[in-house]
């Protein structure tokens, strides 16, 4: 069996929406324990995250995050924020992605939302033409 971490960012309720973000939380949790239940893995830590303005609760939450470890996550957009990005691209983990179930790394996630954010405007400028 092996040892990873769940972490997820909130969106719902970072969007602004009225949903409880420990109800949230507890739904991303239930989900991360049948995932890791029909893999075989065992989840050590998990951590939520609403507020990206809470720096004790990243340091805290990151400071126990063992380099080049596994953590779940429910889909890449839930570590689009940079700062979290890096944050983890630091610890040179390993992101199992449970919706889809692959594997990617922070920092190939990291291009990959770069790339996006460059070729989004050049879209919208054509499609506006």
């Amino acid at each position: 069996m092996k040892n990873v971490t769940f972490f997820t960012l909130l969106p719902e309720t970072i969007l602004g929406r009225t949903r409880n973000s420990a109800e949230e939380f507890f739904e991303y949790c239930m989900m991360a324990d049948i995932f890791a239940q029909s893999n075989n893995l065992n989840i050590v830590n998990g951590c939520g995250i609403s507020n990206l303005g809470d720096v004790n609760m990243r340091k805290k939450y990151f400071s126990g995050l063992k380099r080049r470890s596994t953590v779940l996550i429910i889909s890449p957009v839930h570590v689009a924020n940079p700062v979290i990005l890096n944050l983890f691209i630091g610890k040179d983990v390993t992101f199992r992605v449970i919706e889809g179930d692959y594997l990617i790394k922070p920092k190939n996630l990291k291009e990959f939302f770069l790339e996006e954010l460059k070729s989004s405007p050049e879209e919208s400028a054509v499609n506006s033409n």
